[in-house]
């Protein structure tokens, strides 16, 4: 099966606002990504020069102000940090450096064409957008962490979220392009300048509806992945609009030189999400609830989530030390489940296909278990199985002799989502190295279990020395 090439569709995404004089210190002190312009460390020698590059930050921010984003890449040689009104990718992290949930960050408002958003411009402002069922979790963690920091949190259902994509060359070029032309600014005056600009000039959205416009992002997890898209009412899938409930028809969304360039149909959330299981871009949201994770082993290092120059924030201790020690030895990665028998062969390159035989086997895995299958790979190797029957010797052993034993058996992953005939699992990154095929033991409706083939896949976009 194969998804659109390009396509809109509504996110089950809640928004939470952050608003107040202390937003960017607040936030800077829970999430992976730098809000704060100074970074103040007691020890001269843990400075880097990528923290004296950028000290003069605080002269160009003023945190009372709605001053936008920092944008950078930890893979960037020249450590760039620009300042644009555009969203970003976060993380939330416990007291032990472990996942609380992923997100994006949107400074509110995006522009201020036609002067729509002055009263908000005032102060402040952010908007956190993350996965309507962690929305209640969330909320409740940041009025816990509020403490006497003057900032109101309120969840806002007036907001609405949507995703663009287009999988065509000439749309990952236009954005390069756009991204160079118009992304490249380090104040706020200039991001607010340039964001107006983008708006004015009709280089995505028409005219008429950008006073619905509140947030806007490019999603860089991969390389111009898609857009962000967020709106104060409802787009309509028709040119029809009630007077009681206006809506933003799909037809007026965008500019017609967008439109010209880039044709596009109106799909599901469903699409959204098959298109990241085969580009392998996990969200904390696929896994199943409770489910304790890293954030090197979700890729935040590669997906444009984490700043290494900015100071203490909840879970940065475990975080930091784990990238300086360049030690990460589980990363989640895409798999494809195939049936095992003598005629079928593992599968060359990652295919979507819900009407694969083995979806309605995949279904009878609950998610609740799905964590606790025995994934091992699919050809044992000798070595292994000797070592397994090799008797194990103890100083006290019996006078009649020692009995072989066999080691317990240990799975090789953890099997974390699944989606048609695709998923997403947890893996010992030396393990793909020697194997990228797997079989996995699923309970089946008459009773007993079944084993699946699976295989492994290094997604393209991946750093190439990893």
């Amino acid at each position: 099966m194969k998804i659109p090439i390009a396509g809109i569709a509504p996110l089950s995404k809640s928004l939470i606002q952050i608003k107040g004089v202390d937003s960017a210190k607040f936030l800077n002190g829970l999430i992976t990504s730098r809000l704060l312009p100074n970074v103040v460390k007691k020890k001269q020698h843990t400075i880097s020069d990528a923290e004296n590059k950028h000290a003069n930050l605080s002269e160009i921010i003023k945190l009372d102000e709605n001053w936008g984003l920092m944008h950078e890449d930890i893979y960037d040689p020249d450590n760039n940090i620009l300042i644009r009104r555009d969203g970003i990718n976060s993380m939330f992290l416990n007291s032990k450096g472990r996942i609380v949930n992923d997100c994006f960050l949107f400074s509110n408002p995006y522009h201020n064409v036609n002067n729509a958003f002055s009263e908000t411009l005032k102060s402040p402002n952010y908007l956190v957008e993350i996965d309507s069922k962690l929305a209640g979790l969330l909320t409740l963690l940041l009025k816990i962490h509020k403490l006497s920091a003057k900032v109101k949190i309120a969840e806002q259902r007036n907001l609405y979220s949507y995703y663009y994509y287009n999988d065509s060359v000439e749309f990952d070029q236009w954005i390069d392009d756009i991204q160079f032309d118009n992304f490249q600014t380090s104040s706020p005056s200039e991001a607010l300048e340039s964001a107006n600009e983008f708006i004015e000039k009709e280089i995505v959205f028409n005219k008429s509806v950008v006073n619905n416009i509140v947030g806007f992002a490019v999603d860089n997890r991969i390389p111009n992945f898609g857009l962000k898209i967020l709106t104060d009412i409802p787009i309509s899938t028709s040119k029809e609009t009630d007077s009681e409930s206006p809506t933003i028809p799909i037809d007026d969304l965008f500019s017609n030189s967008f439109k010209s360039q880039f044709p596009f149909e109106i799909t599901s959330e469903e699409v959204i999400t098959r298109r990241r299981f085969i580009n392998g871009l996990f969200e904390t949201q696929d896994a199943p609830k409770d489910t304790s994770l890293l954030p090197f082993e979700c890729n935040l290092d590669f997906v444009n989530g984490l700043s290494l120059d900015k100071g203490c924030y909840v879970g940065q201790e475990l975080t930091i030390r784990t990238f300086n020690n360049g030690i990460i030895r589980k990363r989640i990665l895409p798999v494809q489940f195939y049936n095992i028998t003598e005629s079928s062969s593992a599968p060359g390159g990652i295919t979507l296909d819900p009407s694969d035989l083995i979806v309605d086997d995949l279904k009878n895995i609950h998610q609740a278990s799905m964590t606790k299958l025995t994934v091992s790979p699919l050809k044992e190797v000798e070595e292994d199985s000797k070592e397994q029957e090799t008797p194990q010797l103890s100083p006290f052993n019996s006078p009649f002799g020692a009995r072989p034993t066999k080691k317990r058996k240990v799975s090789s992953g953890k099997l974390l989502s699944i989606q048609d005939n695709l998923g997403f699992m947890l893996l010992n990154l030396e393990d793909i190295e020697k194997n990228d095929l797997y079989k996995v033991e699923i309970p089946c409706l008459e009773g007993g279990v079944k084993e699946v083939g699976l295989k492994v896949f290094k997604p393209d976009w991946w750093p190439a020395d990893d």
